[in-house]
C-alpha cells in the first residue's frame, strides 16, 4: 500500500510538472495572440497529442477572460494548432470531463459546423453536458438556439438557477423573451413555479409580466400563485392581489405578505395587521417583517400601531421582529 501511494504521488507530481512546463510555454503565446502582439502563429507549433488537453484548458481560460477582438485571434491560433479538431475528437470519444472541455472549446470557436454535435449534447442525460451544450449553442447563434434550450429548461431541474440566469443574459432579452414566455404558458402548472425565481433573476421585467398574467388568469394551483407573487414588480398589481389574504393556502398568504411589504406603503397596514394574526407562524412572521419595510413606516408609527393591536399573537410577532432589527 505504501509503495502504491508513493507511485500515485510521483505520478501526480509528474503531471503537475508537465502542466507547469506547458503553461510556461503557452501562456505567453496565448497572451501575444490575444493582444495581437507579434506573430504568435509563427511560434506556435501544434502540441503533442498527449499535451493537447492541457493546452486546450489554458486556451479556454483565456477565452473565458476575454471579450472583443482577442477572442477571434485566439480562435485563429486554435485552428492553426489543431485545437478545433482535437475538441471534436474528445466530444466523440472522451470521458465526461473531456467532453465538457470539448463543448466549452467548440462554443468559444463559434463554428456553425459544430451545431448538430452540440445539439446532441443538449439532450444528453447528463445535466452538466446539456448545460454546457446550451451555453455553447448560445455562443454560436443565440436566436437559433433559444427554442431548443427553452424546451430543456422545463425538464432540467438540475440546471443551477444562477447559471441559467447567466445563460439568458448572455443570449440577450430580445432573443429570450418570447421563447421563455411561450414555454411558461405551455407547461403544466406543476412545472411553472421552479422557473419563475430564476426568470426573476435573469429578466425581472419579463418575470413581472408573466407573474401578473398568471395571477390575472386566475390559476387554481396555489404553487403557481405563490411563485407568481414573488416576481411582481408593479405596485399597481396590489389592488388585484389583496384578496389572496383569504387564500386557504399558507404559502400564498405568506408570499402575499412579502409582496405587500416589498411593493406597498402604509395603505397596506390594515391587511398586514390581519396577516399578523394568521394561524400559521411563518405568515405572521413575514407580515411583521413587511410592516417594518413599508414605505412611510417609522418607529413612532410602529409604537402607535402596537398599542392598538388586540391580537396577542400579532403583538408577540411584532415584538419578535423588531427585536431582530430591520430586515435586509
Amino acid at each position: 500500500m505504501l509503495a502504491g501511494a508513493l507511485v500515485v504521488r510521483r505520478l501526480a507530481q509528474y503531471r503537475e510538472s508537465v502542466k507547469g512546463r506547458l503553461a510556461a510555454r503557452w501562456r505567453p503565446l496565448l497572451t501575444r495572440a490575444a493582444l495581437d502582439e507579434g506573430d504568435a502563429l509563427l511560434d506556435a507549433a501544434p502540441p503533442k497529442p498527449r499535451h493537447m488537453v492541457h493546452v486546450m484548458e489554458e486556451w479556454n481560460a483565456f477565452q473565458d477572460a476575454l471579450r472583443g477582438g482577442g477572442t477571434a485571434r485566439l480562435n485563429e491560433l486554435a485552428r492553426a494548432i489543431g485545437i478545433d479538431m482535437a475538441a471534436r475528437r474528445l466530444l466523440r470519444r472522451g470521458g465526461l470531463g473531456a467532453r465538457i472541455l470539448a463543448i466549452r472549446t467548440l462554443g468559444h470557436l463559434r463554428d456553425p459546423a459544430d451545431w448538430r454535435a452540440l445539439q446532441g449534447q443538449l439532450v444528453a442525460a447528463n445535466a452538466l453536458l446539456s448545460f454546457y451544450a446550451a451555453a455553447a449553442l448560445i455562443q454560436i447563434d443565440a436566436q437559433r438556439a433559444m427554442p431548443g434550450i427553452a424546451l430543456q429548461l422545463a425538464e432540467r431541474e438540475e440546471w443551477p438557477g444562477e447559471a441559467i440566469a447567466g445563460l439568458l443574459k448572455e443570449a440577450g432579452t430580445q432573443v429570450t423573451r418570447e421563447p421563455i414566455r411561450a414555454l411558461i404558458f405551455s407547461l403544466e402548472a406543476a412545472k411553472v413555479p421552479p422557473l419563475l425565481p430564476w426568470l426573476g433573476h435573469a429578466d425581472p421585467i419579463l418575470a413581472n409580466e408573466v407573474g401578473a398574467q398568471l395571477l390575472r388568469g386566475g390559476s387554481e394551483d396555489p404553487r403557481v400563485v405563490a411563485a407568481a407573487l414573488l416576481v411582481l414588480l408593479d405596485p399597481a398589481m396590489l389592488a388585484e392581489i389583496r384578496s389572496l389574504a383569504g387564500s386557504p393556502d399558507a404559502e400564498v398568504r405568506k408570499n402575499l405578505a412579502i409582496t405587500l411589504g416589498r411593493l406597498g406603503d402604509v395603505h397596506e397596514l390594515d391587511l398586514l395587521i390581519a396577516l399578523m394574526g394568521d394561524s400559521v407562524w411563518w405568515v405572521r412572521y413575514r407580515a411583521a417583517q413587511s410592516l417594518l419595510r413599508l414605505r412611510g413606516m417609522d418607529s413612532t408609527g410602529l409604537d402607535a400601531m402596537r398599542g392598538r393591536l388586540t391580537d396577542r399573537y400579532a403583538r408577540d410577532m411584532l415584538d419578535h421582529v423588531r427585536a431582530e432589527g430591520l430586515p435586509t
